[in-house]
């Protein structure tokens, strides 16, 4: 019997085993598989976990697990590279710690089952079972040596060295592909396996990529059995297909999406009413009646959770057979679709909302810039063709639009308007020449805009009528700013001469959706936007409807994009449900919807890093070009070793180590937006513009660095004195002050919300 680790998963999983009768701690050793020479050891362990709380000690040395031992919980395991981890659990409750001697033979990325109590940190708990593994294949970074061979994953977060038993024709050095065959069994071991695929030498931005998009288990093949589906669909919209739904054929509906979309899932038609105000028609690809639940294709899905848009391309939730054909609005073509009609009031209100399966036929497919320019909203690009009927209907959406838009800002909705980049390409379509801000044009903006405000009227309109009709949808929510983290923002403020005037929490949306209005344009937009977004928790799925604080929604759900979100094509296939209303159709249970709203949040959070990985390693592509070279800087935030700093152009962020600027210590001021040399007085603050030249590149930290260029240093140099004087103004007392002074006032406005 093979000798299993004397971990605390492992004790706790041998009593769970036999409860609720106690154990003889021989016994013990006996399940354990081990012989009598490894009582004492057996009974240290369980008396450590007795002091514990975890089993209790009986008389004549026995053990059983305590009538409360815990609560059940099952999550995605994450482990931290020093030991513990911690369970993202499915039960809405928030994360569960895991210490060391609890994490079993479990590995970053599983799902895991654990027993979880009340403890400091929240929840603190064990791992029981590894019910799933994570992907087998992990990348990372070969050591051969003539007593064997073994591989450093490249995520520290995953449990290494994994000892190789076969290496290929791989060498020393290079980056590899290795395929897990014996998975770990207790907290000490670690796992085994051979090199499946040699990706090369480590550096190169297609092998950096591919390494991200492998550890991370995004871009798999799909199964056969995916394929099998596929074959089976139907090609084309036939008469039997639309049986009892609404005729939209002859509606005025059209897609505009970017120029290089190759799916497109939603259309729009809006009409003015004779008495003022408009009729809205927001339809969306029916992609819920292609992918079933239950099917290869729905496992797909849930498995992706959401589209990844790369810098060269994107990897679809979907199969590109659905995505960009059988279920795509393509012009001219009959598709299945949910239709939302609405009667929007002149000022915006929603006067009434209506829900249908339909069938339509999209009358043009446009594009935002050749609509922007069509209407005469930007003088570039080349202007879509439109009919007279089109061009109406343009502008009786682009004036609702803009109405709605105005209405949701008035409420309090926050728009967080910050630069992203872009990668410019060579003409090979491959090779990236310059990162630049993503700024898009005024008029291609409001025709983005235009749309932008019908989805989200369609999604508050499905999200308000599943919470009327009590349906299992799976909602969108945002908490509020909130913490240390929203006092330091509104210290910030203050310090930079835009104080928030806030009285009151239950104020908190509308004056800090007016503060973001009012700050456009201004030099510090960007750094006190990236604070009061720091200042608001992600955000997420739930199974419980609550407040969407960024859009200032009571209620909010992801409805418009089944193609490229799974929460999407689950709120459809509830919505049809109730549509239908068929007998014995019951909706998903709240257990299953928080276990299925936790795993969508945490497959958005696995996109979202990915994207920016990726992003980064283009940016350190072009970088290298640019070695040596001297750029105006301007600096955007600091930590205890490094001053962060943005260029224009090319779009990238650079850091400079405070030690290559002077030696000993510097010290950051409460507020985050200042950083001083303890020994010569240099100071660098946020918003401050220097020059910089870039020294060195690395892939596999993701980081561009850089160092001051010599008449930048010179001029810090000059200012050392003047700054040594007036080292009591730059002395925290201020910046404390001020932060005192915004914690009070955000003290005040919980009170006074409690109070109300």
């Amino acid at each position: 019997m093979t000798r299993r680790k004397l971990d605390d998963g492992t004790l706790l999983g041998v009593l769970q085993e036999h409860a609720p009768r106690a154990m003889h701690g021989m016994e013990v050793v006996a399940a354990l598989g081990l012989g009598p020479a490894a009582r004492h050891e057996v009974s240290e362990a369980l008396e450590r976990m007795a002091e514990k709380g975890l089993v209790h000690l009986l008389p004549g040395g026995r053990y059983r697990l305590p009538k409360d031992v815990g609560t059940r919980v099952q999550g995605r395991f994450v482990q931290h590279p020093r030991g513990f981890a911690f369970i993202e659990a499915n039960d809405g409750r928030g994360d569960v710690f895991v210490p060391p001697t609890g994490v079993l033979g479990a590995m970053h990325g599983d799902l895991v089952e654990a027993v979880a109590h009340p403890g400091p940190r929240g929840r603190d708990g064990l791992v029981c079972e590894v019910l799933q593994r994570r992907a087998a294949t992990v990348p990372c970074t070969l050591r051969s040596r003539a007593a064997g061979a073994w591989a450093e994953p490249d995520d520290p977060r995953v449990r290494g060295p994994i000892v190789v038993t076969d290496v290929g024709n791989a060498r020393d050095g290079e980056s590899v592909v290795v395929t897990i065959e014996r998975w770990p069994a207790f907290s000490g071991e670690n796992p085994a396996g051979r090199v499946s695929l040699v990706l090369g030498a480590a550096g190169t931005l297609a092998v950096e990529v591919q390494k991200v998009l492998l550890r991370e288990g995004i871009d798999v093949p799909p199964p056969e059995a995916v394929e099998a589906e596929l074959a089976r669909l139907p090609q084309v919209v036939e008469a039997e297909h639309w049986t009892g739904r609404r005729d939209l054929r002859d509606e005025l509906l059209a897609t505009i999406d970017p120029d290089d979309a190759r799916d497109h899932d939603d259309a729009v038609c809006v009409r003015a009413r004779p008495g003022g105000g408009w009729d809205v028609i927001v339809a969306i690809a029916d992609v819920s009646s292609y992918v079933t639940t239950g099917s290869a294709l729905d496992a797909m899905a849930s498995t992706r959770g959401t589209s990844v848009y790369l810098p060269d391309r994107a990897i679809a939730m979907l199969p590109r057979e659905i995505s960009g054909r059988i279920a795509s609005l393509l012009p001219g073509e009959d598709r299945l679709c949910l239709a939302v009609f609405a009667e929007v009031g002149g000022d915006g209100a929603v006067r009434s909302v209506d829900f249908a399966e339909a069938v339509m036929r999209s009358q043009a497919r446009l594009t935002y810039g050749g609509v922007a320019a069509a209407m005469g909203w930007t003088t570039e690009g080349t202007p879509a063709p439109l009919t007279p009927a089109l061009h109406e209907g343009i502008v009786e959406a682009d004036k609702c639009a803009a109405v709605l838009r105005a209405r949701r800002m008035r409420r309090g909705a926050m728009d967080f308007d910050l630069p992203e980049g872009r990668v410019r390409f060579a003409d090979d379509g491959v090779t990236p020449v310059d990162i630049v801000q993503s700024r898009r044009d005024p008029g291609v903006r409001r025709a983005y805009a235009l749309i932008e405000d019908l989805m989200l009227l369609a999604n508050e309109a499905v999200a308000a009528h599943c919470v009327a009709n009590g349906l299992g949808a799976i909602y969108r929510v945002h908490g509020g700013p909130q913490g240390e983290a929203f006092q330091r923002f509104l210290a910030a403020a203050q310090t930079l001469g835009h104080p928030v005037e806030l009285d009151d929490l239950r104020d908190a949306p509308a004056v800090l959706s007016r503060f973001l209005r009012e700050l456009q344009g201004k030099p510090e937009a960007r750094v006190l936007g990236m604070l009061l977004l720091r200042a608001m928790p992600q955000a997420r799925y739930s199974e419980q409807v609550a407040t969407h604080h960024g859009l200032a929604a009571e209620a909010y759900l992801h409805f418009t994009s089944p193609i490229r979100r799974y929460p999407d094509l689950l709120v459809h296939r509830e919505l049809r449900r109730a549509l239908r209303a068929r007998p014995g159709e019951r909706p998903p249970s709240p257990d299953t919807l928080a276990a299925v709203a936790a795993d969508c949040s945490r497959l958005e959070r696995r996109a979202v890093e990915v994207e920016r990985e990726v992003l980064d390693l283009y940016r350190c592509e072009v970088a290298r070009k640019h070695v040596g070279e001297r750029f105006e800087a301007t600096v955007n935030g600091f930590s205890a070793s490094s001053v962060y700093l943005d260029l224009d152009a090319p779009f990238l962020t650079v850091v400079v180590p405070v030690e290559s600027v002077s030696s000993g210590a510097w010290d950051t001021d409460d507020l985050g937006l200042r950083i001083r040399s303890s020994r010569t007085g240099m100071t660098f603050e946020v918003g401050q513009v220097v020059a910089v030249e870039i020294s060195e590149v690395s892939m596999a930290r993701r980081s561009v660095l850089a160092r001051l260029a010599p008449d930048a240093r010179e001029a810090l140099r000059l200012r050392a004195p003047r700054q040594t004087r007036d080292a009591k103004s730059f002395d925290p007392r201020a910046t404390k002050k001020a932060a005192k002074q915004a914690a009070k006032s955000a003290k005040r406005a919980v009170k006074k919300g409690r109070r109300r």
